[in-house]
């Protein structure tokens, strides 16, 4: 009896010990590389006007790096009226299910708001993990 307890305490640490490293949703860690592939389903070059200055930025690329110690780097390259510029920004992720959190403390602009992401597999984008995240009413489509 006592040999049978054991072996059934062992099993149920065992199933326990594999649940608590995966996720019971059934998504996947949101940690890797996403490439900006298109905003608003516009192709890239993705160009836009700032409403409030009238200045015209045309987004050339944009690389999300999601470390697995729940940090992040953001890239991206645009032009500002023409003059090409780099933005950068740094911060922790944090992941809820499907969703991720970024929180920066640091941006090439200043902005460190916290935003959202939300993560998908499959269908688009030759069925890589996806990242879209929507800024503004602009939504902006990231795959790996």
């Amino acid at each position: 009896m006592m040999a049978r307890r054991t072996f059934l305490m062992a099993a149920a640490l065992l199933v326990g010990g594999v649940t608590a490293c995966s996720d019971l949703t059934g998504n996947t860690r949101a940690d890797g590389t996403y490439y900006l592939q298109n905003v608003n389903n516009n192709g890239l070059p993705f160009s836009y006007q700032d409403v409030n200055t009238g200045r015209t930025f045309t987004v050339q690329n944009d690389t999300y790096v999601l470390a697995s110690d729940g940090s992040y780097s953001d890239q991206q390259s645009y032009t500002d009226n023409g003059q090409q510029r780099l933005y950068t920004e740094s911060g922790n992720w944090s992941q809820s299910s499907n969703v991720v959190t970024f929180t920066p403390f640091q941006s090439s602009t200043g902005n460190t708001s916290v935003y959202q992401a939300t993560l998908g597999n499959g269908g688009s984008f030759g069925g890589a993990r996806t990242m879209t995240i929507n800024f503004s009413g602009s939504v902006w489509n990231y795959s790996e």
